[in-house]
Order: structure tokens, then C-alpha cells, then sequence
């Protein structure tokens, strides 16, 4: 055991960053339905995250300081159906809700609502949509 994981796991890990340029660490609990349509330069150490993601080349998703004991105050927890675009961080102990993307080049420190967008440096939300009901707010009409 290497800090606390099997072997394997960490043998896995270690064949993925080789193999794909990917990095996911063997704490981070993720859902069915996880998408890496170019994975190269990743590094996931998510808590969690959700169903049906779909994560973009150079995504980080990590704490915001030095977390060897891997504690989840200090891990991003990832919703269902989100879409991280290329080279956004997802950094600190924060909440991304279900259904939101995250603009290309994003860094997102705050939680963010379900359904929402979010761009920029720091990220700011640019739309919410509510699907239910298809009533749409945007930063133009704030």
C-alpha cells in the first residue's frame, strides 16, 4: 500500500498519465457516463463528480493548497451533466451544480448553481437557464 491505496489502483494511475497524459486519482469518486474527449494534460482530483460529464484537454480539478490526506472540504464535487471546457481549474472545496458549463480557460473558486454557465478569470456565472420552465437570464439583461 502507497498512502493508503492498493497497489493496483495506484499502478493504474500511474499506466493513464503514461499511456493518455490523464491523471485521476484513485480517491475521486465518479459517476457512469464520463467523457475525455482529449484528455491529455488532465489531472482529476475531484471528490466527486457526477453522471455524464464531459471533461475538456488541461482540466484541473483539485484543492487549492497542498492535500496529501486528500480531504473532501478541500475537493471540488462535481454535479450531473457538466461540461468543463478546455484548460478551466476547478480549484478548493466548492460546488459545480448539475447541468453547468464551464467556459474554456476558466478559473472557478466560488460554487456555482445548477444551470448555469460560468466564464472568466475569476469565473462569473453568464447565464442561468431553467429548463423547466425555459425562462432564460443572461448578463446582458442584468
Amino acid at each position: 500500500m502507497l498512502a493508503g491505496i492498493p497497489v493496483l489502483p495506484q499502478l493504474l494511475t500511474y499506466l493513464n498519465i503514461v499511456l493518455f497524459g490523464l491523471e485521476v486519482s484513485p480517491r475521486s469518486e465518479i459517476g457512469p457516463g464520463i467523457f475525455f474527449p482529449h484528455p491529455s494534460g488532465t489531472v482529476v482530483g475531484a471528490w466527486r463528480i457526477g453522471r455524464n460529464a464531459t471533461i475538456f484537454q488541461g482540466v484541473t480539478l483539485g484543492a487549492k493548497e497542498l492535500d496529501m490526506d486528500f480531504d473532501f472540504r478541500l475537493r471540488p464535487n462535481v454535479g450531473n451533466n457538466v461540461v468543463l471546457g478546455a484548460g478551466s481549474k476547478i480549484l478548493g472545496g466548492i460546488r459545480i451544480g448539475d447541468n453547468v458549463t464551464v467556459g474554456a480557460n476558466s478559473v472557478v473558486v466560488d460554487s456555482v448553481e445548477d444551470d448555469s454557465t460560468v466564464v472568466g478569470i475569476p469565473a462569473r456565472r453568464v447565464s442561468k437557464e431553467r429548463h423547466r420552465d425555459h425562462d432564460v437570464e443572461t448578463a446582458a439583461s442584468r
